[in-house]
C-alpha cells in the first residue's frame, strides 16, 4: 500500500472509532426510540429502540473492517479479470489502481454510514448530504475503468 492509501485507510478507520465513541458517549442520554427509517423527503417513518444504534454500528465497523481487510490480502490482486488484456509489466499498476479504487469506496461508504448514524441520532435526514458520497463512489468506478482501459491499451 502507498501512502495515500495507508492515509484513505487511516481516515475511515478513525472515523468509524469516533463515530463508536460518540454513540456509547450518548448512549445513556438518547430516548427510548430513536428513528430508524426515513422518507424521501428526510422525514421519519418508523422508530425503533436505542439499542438498535448498535445493528448500524455493526453495519458501519462490518463495512469499513471488510474494505481494510480486502486490501491486505495479497491473494485478491494475483489473478486480476479486466474486459482487456492486462500487457505484461502492467500488473503492478492495476494492482495500485485497484487498491486506491478500494481506498476511496471505503472512504465514501464509511462517510455515507457516519452520516446515516448521525442522522438517526438527531433525528432528522437531510437528504442532500447522503448522496454526495455514493455519487464519489459512482465517480470512482467511472474513474477506475477510464484509466484501468488505458493502462491495459496503451
Amino acid at each position: 500500500m502507498n501512502v495515500r492509501q495507508i492515509v484513505m485507510d487511516c481516515i475511515c478507520i478513525a472515523l468509524c472509532v469516533l463515530t463508536l465513541a460518540a454513540v456509547l458517549i450518548l448512549y445513556r442520554s438518547l430516548p427510548d426510540k430513536i428513528p430508524m427509517n426515513f422518507d424521501f423527503s428526510g422525514e421519519v417513518t418508523r422508530y425503533s429502540g436505542k439499542s438498535s444504534i448498535f445493528l448500524l454500528m455493526g453495519v458501519l465497523v462490518l463495512m469499513t473492517g471488510s474494505f481494510s481487510a480486502l486490501l491486505r490480502i495479497p491473494a485478491i490482486f494475483r489473478h486480476m479479470n479486466m474486459p482487456w488484456p492486462i500487457p505484461w509489466g502492467k500488473e503492478g499498476l492495476l494492482v495500485s489502481l485497484t487498491k486506491d479504487l478500494l481506498c476511496v469506496t471505503n472512504l465514501c461508504c464509511t462517510v455515507g454510514n457516519v452520516y446515516l448514524v448521525y442522522a438517526c441520532l438527531r433525528g432528522r435526514l437531510l437528504q442532500w448530504l447522503l448522496w454526495p458520497p455514493y455519487v464519489g463512489v459512482l465517480a470512482a468506478l467511472i474513474w477506475y475503468l477510464v484509466r484501468a482501459r488505458k493502462i491495459c491499451k496503451g
